[in-house]
């Protein structure tokens, strides 16, 4: 896989057949079921006969009642859109007793897989954690059930997950204080000379990936020649401002740290960033050599709920359930019939837009699934350090 946004051609494809994104203010959405207290059903799964076969978007009326499942994903405002958008209206449509859980967390599914007690049915996890984990942790899914006819084309049909929304991730800074003069590339986000400042990153174990390209394109590296990564060379860039750093370790805290002002410049998902400045921050993105990266839909080995939980994948994909999602949450949808209508805000964090296709990169997942663990050790040694 080419590193210089090989999936960028398929997403301006895709972008022909749908608007571009917008955004709207989060719509208020209630949990379901408080975080850490849903559990999966008593193994009344559903009737597959009942699934089979549906447009995206659709289940048959009560096809599902009687079920108790769990859907799971990283709270804060993106799992409320969620809720809003899928999880509540398939609730009601198809019977289902659908709880909620969070935030979605690789070892809690690998401790549950492991002592054969899943609780967790549908859950909105990373393209890299269901890669290297297909089969393990991750079980196939049905494809009988589950429509992709609507998928972005660089999408294709992956064994263990489909896309669930799509996102940016790279460079956010604090458009009031660094005013006419601001960062536009990773040189300047390593340049605390010419920028001073505080700069949030990912501080959790396994990060998100880009972690380590970004600091070799700030070291020189071109993005055709980021894969296999040079973890020692970056870790050593990262060294050089180590002292001028803070760590998020969820969605939630980049959100807040860009509202607080702990940071001036932020290495954040660009949902959490619409979220800061809707509530009054006001960072702008650095769309120079930033990232595309989406979520996926994916059921744990061992769900008690298999059948059903592809009935609730297939619906979040249909075109009405990806519209609501991207207006609630100001992630773009994977649904190429989707359209949104949002705000001006989210539409100048839109990762889809032909600028950022242009010159964003899209990291090398399978790489990232085959490599995690050896990822992970250099980058939570260095965080340690």
């Amino acid at each position: 896989m080419s590193p210089r946004s090989p999936h960028s051609a398929a997403l301006r494809a895709a972008r022909t057949r749908r608007p571009a994104l917008a955004g709207t203010a989060l719509a208020t959405v209630g949990v379901l079921l408080t975080a850490g207290c849903a559990q999966g059903g008593p193994g009344k799964d559903a009737d597959s006969a009942d699934l089979v076969g549906q447009p995206a978007g659709t289940v048959k009326k009560d096809a599902l009642k009687g079920v108790r499942m769990t859907f799971v994903s990283y709270g804060g405002g993106m799992q409320d859109g969620q809720e809003g958008a899928f999880v509540k209206p398939f609730a009601k449509d198809s019977g289902a007793d659908v709880l909620t859980d969070g935030p979605t967390d690789p070892a809690k599914i690998k401790a549950q897989v492991n002592s054969e007690n899943v609780l967790w049915d549908v859950v909105d996890t990373t393209p890299w954690d269901a890669a290297a984990n297909c089969e393990t942790l991750y079980q196939k899914l049905d494809y009988k059930i589950i429509n992709t006819g609507q998928l972005p084309r660089q999408t294709p049909e992956s064994p263990c997950m489909v896309p669930s929304l799509i996102y940016g991730y790279g460079l956010y800074y604090n458009a009031d204080k660094y005013g006419d003069n601001p960062p536009t590339t990773w040189e300047d986000f390593f340049d605390t000379e010419k920028f001073p400042g505080k700069r949030a990153v990912d501080g959790r174990p396994t990060p998100t990936p880009g972690i380590f390209e970004a600091a070799l394109l700030a070291d020189g590296v071109g993005p055709s020649k980021l894969y296999p990564l040079d973890t020692k060379r970056a870790l050593r860039k990262w060294d050089n401002i180590k002292s001028d750093l803070t760590y998020w370790k969820t969605g939630a805290q980049q959100t807040q740290i860009a509202q607080s002002g702990q940071a001036d410049m932020i290495m954040a998902w660009s949902g959490r960033i619409y979220e800061a400045n809707a509530n009054g921050a006001n960072f702008r993105p650095v769309w120079n050599n930033s990232f595309t990266l989406y979520d996926v839909f994916a059921v744990p080995k061992g769900s008690k709920n298999t059948k059903a939980a592809m009935g609730l994948i297939n619906y979040a994909l249909g075109e009405e359930q990806q519209t609501r999602q991207s207006e609630y949450t100001s992630y773009a949808p994977v649904n190429v019939n989707s359209k949104p209508t949002l705000s001006p805000q989210a539409q100048k964090l839109d990762p889809t837009q032909e600028k950022v296709l242009n010159q964003s990169i899209t990291p090398d997942f399978t790489y990232w699934g085959q490599n995690r663990d050896k990822l992970s050790t250099a980058w939570t040694d260095w965080l340690n350090r």
